[in-house]
């Protein structure tokens, strides 16, 4: 039969082989596959001619393993990434890897194992498909295969691109621009206080910690942080807080320096951290004292603190040595050795003092304390059949953290004795288990990622009356991290100095300290030009309202954070909408962003 001839054979495996790439891009697209466009279809084509010349060599034994072991690798390589991703391998997503390489190398190297035999398995495959004989094509032939290949991997758009020519991109990153090393601190002119006497402010920032993970209300019922949560019950929840970023570098920067993140770096680098505005702080003639204490590498911030705090601890400090990635030290339980740090230095601190404790042992892959574990069973193998496991293995880690956080936090107010103190607590960012197909952080800015836990605990005479009424009255208000800079200027008296007005006309955020206004449109962003991103995604956060939008989104969805409605419309959104248009031109799928009519 005509089916039978081995002519035949060898040809449909010639183009089963050419073709593999154009198919696996519909494939891996699935249905966030928008219409075929003009690029799409060329960069297929490309890829087509690129493999049909690869088969049309003359080759060894040795040759077809080569090319069986290259185009396997793409395509397995390609599966995982999808599978945690959500997008094919590609320029945006390597350089992205290798700038948070410390958070993802733990999953690259489980992943491994599996790679390899997946890899083995498929270039078997693509061994029986270069067959024993190259097909003979005619130099002439051969060019115009090259130049079609070589037209679509340069000029085809990087979202049109098949997954082999996307990759065959990546070599570019070798030219990639250098940015500048980070500056150090930046000079605040003296901030004379209109207080006489000014509380110890504590700052938390916890790591990955989800507003549905955590205790921040005093009245409810709490599993996950029963120890703090009993310390503070008059203690003022911010049942709205939300990160800027589900990345942890962009997330603190936003909050140490109360500014959106979508603008030039350099002017976010240039600009003055919380530090370096406190350490500006007089009171009458006496300084504020400032601490940075850090369970995370120093280098997480993207410029040196030392000029403008007086007591610098890092991972580096607890462990007295050079960490390459925190997640290796992460079972050394270094939230209970930043405590025990908390409760040696703080009795030395001269008061009053900002302190910032920076945690860490709710990073994946979590630590857990198994006497202390009560979410059971736990594992810590990221995989979707395991979620539920992982899930109470960052729970755990929760309440890990908890009593470590305990006995700090006493510490502080012990020392504080009769002098003033305010504590303000919130996370980084949230954490994903399978919600919009992530896990863990970093895949979107849905509010599994961004919404995090916040509270305000204050002593007797911390604040006045009035600053004590209008914090009450954010509780139920829709606040963001560039709210806490402002926060804590205002609890020192200085937040409307005259020599803040320069710096606060750069501040987008509001001191929870006076009375509560409408959240005004703020841009949310993973991805800028000193971070790179593996998946664009940004969007608006607005007064109950937010826009998420994803690489595949065709255009931003509305988001009503009361009611969780991701498909929510209405006047709210339009404006967010219109208000996206200043911050971003083009939604995170390529396309401009225009505003369709109502």
């Amino acid at each position: 039969m005509p089916w039978c001839d081995s002519r035949v054979l060898r040809h449909a495996r010639a183009a089963l082989f050419a073709g593999q790439f154009a198919l696996a891009d519909v494939f891996l697209r699935g249905a966030r596959a928008r219409a075929l466009t003009p690029g799409m279809a060329f960069a297929m084509l490309a890829s087509v001619c690129a493999w049909s010349l690869v088969g049309a060599l003359p080759r060894r034994r040795a040759a077809r393993v080569a090319v069986s072991l290259l185009a396997a690798s793409l395509l397995v390589v390609d599966a995982f990434v999808v599978r945690y991703y959500g997008t094919p391998l590609d320029r945006q997503l390597v350089a992205s890897a290798l700038h948070g390489w410390a958070d993802v190398r733990p999953i690259v190297v489980r992943l491994v194992p599996r790679a390899l035999l997946g890899v083995a398995a498929v270039a078997s495959v693509e061994y029986a498909l270069l067959g024993g004989v190259a097909p003979v094509v005619s130099l002439r032939t051969r060019r115009a295969l090259l130049g079609v290949a070589l037209l679509g991997l340069l000029a085809c758009p990087a979202e049109a691109l098949t997954p082999d020519l996307s990759a065959a991109r990546v070599v570019t990153l070798m030219w990639a621009p250098r940015h500048a090393p980070a500056r150090g601190s930046v000079t605040v002119p003296l901030l004379p206080s209109s207080r006489d006497r000014v509380p110890s402010v504590l700052l938390v920032l916890t790591e990955s910690v989800r507003a549905t993970s955590y205790c921040s209300d005093p009245d409810a019922p709490c599993a996950f942080s029963p120890e703090v949560n009993a310390m503070f019950p008059a203690r003022v929840p911010l049942w709205q807080m939300r990160s800027l970023a589900s990345y942890t570098a962009l997330s603190v920067s936003a909050l140490l320096t109360g500014m959106t993140q979508e603008g030039p770096r350099d002017a976010i680098r240039e600009a003055p951290l919380l530090f370096d505005y406190v350490h500006a702080v007089r009171v009458g003639d006496q300084p504020v004292t400032v601490a940075y204490w850090s369970a995370q590498l120093e280098s997480l911030v993207d410029r040196s603190v030392r000029g403008s705090v007086r007591s610098l601890i890092t991972l580096e400090t607890l462990l007295g040595r050079a960490v390459e990635d925190e997640d290796d030290v992460v079972d050394q339980d270094i939230d209970r050795k930043l405590a025990d740090r908390c409760v040696t230095e703080l009795p030395t601190l001269p008061r009053p003092a900002l302190i910032v404790l920076h945690l860490l042992g709710t990073h994946a892959p979590y630590f857990v304390d198994p006497d202390h574990a009560p979410f059971q069973p736990v594992g810590h193998v990221v995989s979707w059949a395991g979620l539920p496991d992982l899930q109470h293995a960052y729970e755990d880690s929760i309440v890990a953290q908890d009593r470590s956080l305990a006995r700090c936090l006493a510490a502080f107010v012990r020392t504080r004795g009769s002098d003033p103190w305010l504590i303000v607590f919130t996370s980084d960012h949230g954490e994903a288990f399978g919600e919009h197909g992530g896990i863990h952080h970093g895949q979107s800015l849905y509010d599994d990622q961004i919404h995090v836990p916040g509270w305000i605990a204050a002593s007797p005479g911390a604040l006045d009356d009035a600053q004590a009424k209008s914090l009450g009255l954010h509780r139920d208000a829709f606040v963001t991290h560039l709210d806490v800079v402002p926060t804590i200027l205002d609890a020192l008296g200085v937040w409307d100095a005259l020599p803040m007005a320069p710096w606060r006309a750069h501040l987008r955020g509001r001191s929870l300290l006076a009375p509560p206004s409408a959240l005004p449109p703020v841009p949310i962003t993973n991805c800028t030009d000193a971070f790179p991103c593996p998946l664009n995604t940004w969007g608006m956060l607005g007064n109950g309202h937010a826009l998420v939008g994803q690489a595949w989104d065709g255009e931003f969805h509305c988001v009503d954070l009361s009611t969780g409605d991701e498909r929510a419309t209405g006047p709210a959104c339009g404006a967010l909408r219109e208000a996206s248009r200043a911050y971003f031109p083009r939604l995170p799928g390529g396309q401009p962003n225009v505003v369709s009519a109502p």
